[in-house]
């Protein structure tokens, strides 16, 4: 039976494509994708425990749901389902929960009305199948302009803060053939970026085709009015071949997001991610950003992880001047239960974690600025995502504003930056004649 369904998704940008991917596939079955709670019959959400805070933010919003609709059924699905099917299914006000392993089956799963939990251990999967719905319908219906495909799921790393592997399982990919295809449904549908997600998506692998590099390489040379952008990569994972492709082909995103979490050499190895030449490692990274000095450079921080000390965490500072980040993301280390680094002593007080969160998102904050100030005289590439005003996102990742543009949504605008938007941290972009 027809329904109306809410997709609400917490946590990572894996967890947003796969709600994307989810909303095509029940409008396939003539579900009807609302975007408010008081019109729906159905709430799912997809969940995330990648710190113990977040597992209680997205419970206490479980319960906020449905005291707000006590009549709303609710699917709970993605990382916390997965953990503690049981447990939700007991505490929580829901109607079903569906571990990773049966998400992609959560249509069919919403025909039993009357519940229940599915689960599956997620440890012996094989390869990863991709969403078939019809990109050219229900998703342009909802007016998208880049499409999100996950070609690979799970992490086979041990990172001692992580408890992603536990409840992604190990790594496993598409097809090398069945994710270009995927790509190019994308093309044709008029979709103008493709974005390449995962869970650690450089242990991508096909045995047949080849690696991750290889696989950007060849769908960059795809035909089409289309752009490839990569979600975040472990820059122990970056190939020369894969960072000339991305500072130098035509149809590449500038962009490139690391999940770099430190720059010390003594905390990466206690977070079980050591760099056997960090000196090099480092060197290779500001030898990019200096070729590229417009390519958008992100990264991942954690502040406070055990035992770090102020010499450690003035290293990734100063490192990160030194490379010259464009923006980065900060997050105080929270301890996860069933992670090593849990149990650890010298952990950090959370009045010294804010403190070094605080100095950090300073850091990177100038050096966005000098980012925005360097790349104030260059012609960027604006990918239109709305209008009245003109809002979209460039090349190299900058959230741009143009409001003396007009251009219809899902266009190509060349621009050059004429400011900031102190309010909302959006460039002020002004239109340039091709």
């Amino acid at each position: 039976m027809a329904t109306a369904v809410l997709l609400k998704s917490i946590g990572c940008r894996t967890n947003q494509e796969e709600m994307a991917a989810l909303g095509s596939q029940l409008a396939e079955r003539g579900h009807c994708v609302v975007e408010t709670i008081e019109d729906a019959d159905i709430v799912i959400v997809n969940t995330c425990m990648v710190t113990s805070a977040t597992e209680a933010k997205t419970r206490r919003f479980i319960s906020a749901l449905s005291r707000a609709r006590p009549n709303v059924r609710i699917c709970v699905t993605g990382c916390l389902a997965q953990h503690s099917p049981l447990d939700i299914k007991r505490r929580l006000p829901v109607t079903w929960v569906v571990g990773n392993g049966e998400k992609r089956d959560i249509p069919a799963i919403l025909d039993d009305e009357t519940g229940g939990v599915f689960h599956s251990d997620i440890g012996g999967r094989g390869p990863l199948r991709l969403s078939t719905a019809n990109m050219s319908a229900a998703d342009r219906e909802l007016g998208r302009t880049r499409y999100f495909l996950k070609i690979q799921e799970g992490c086979n790393c041990r990172c001692a803060y992580c408890i992603v592997p536990l409840v992604r399982g190990p790594s496993t990919s598409a097809a090398f053939g069945d994710v270009g295809a995927a790509v190019r449904r994308a093309i044709d549908a008029g979709y103008k970026e493709i974005v390449l997600a995962g869970t650690h998506i450089g242990q991508y692998s096909d045995k047949e085709r080849g690696s991750f590099a290889d696989l950007v390489a060849a769908l960059a040379d795809f035909a089409g009015d289309f752009r490839l952008r990569l979600s975040s990569l472990d820059p122990r994972e970056l190939s020369d071949s894969l960072l000339e492709t991305i500072g130098t082909h035509p149809r590449m995103c500038r962009h490139l997001h690391l999940s770099v979490q430190s720059l010390s050499p003594e905390v990466l190895s206690a977070m079980n991610r050591p760099v056997r030449d960090f000196d090099g490692f480092v060197s290779r990274i500001a030898s990019f950003r200096r070729r590229f000095p417009l390519v958008g450079l992100g990264g991942d921080f954690i502040v406070g992880f055990p035992r770090e000390t102020e010499r450690q965490f003035l290293a990734t500072k100063q490192a990160i001047t030194d490379v010259g980040f464009s923006y980065g993301h900060v997050f105080r280390y929270s301890m996860r239960p069933g992670t090593a680094a849990a149990s650890w002593d010298g952990q950090i007080d959370e009045k010294e974690k804010n403190a070094r969160s605080a100095s950090l998102r300073d850091t990177l904050d100038a050096s966005h600025r000098a980012f925005i100030d360097a790349a104030a005289g260059a012609v960027h590439t604006l990918l239109v995502e709305s209008t009245d005003p003109v809002l979209g996102l460039a090349s190299n990742y900058l959230r741009m504003e143009a409001p003396a543009a007009r251009a219809p949504k899902n266009s190509w605008l060349r621009v050059s930056i004429a400011g900031l938007n102190p309010d909302n941290g959006r460039c002020i972009a002004v239109p340039v004649k091709a």
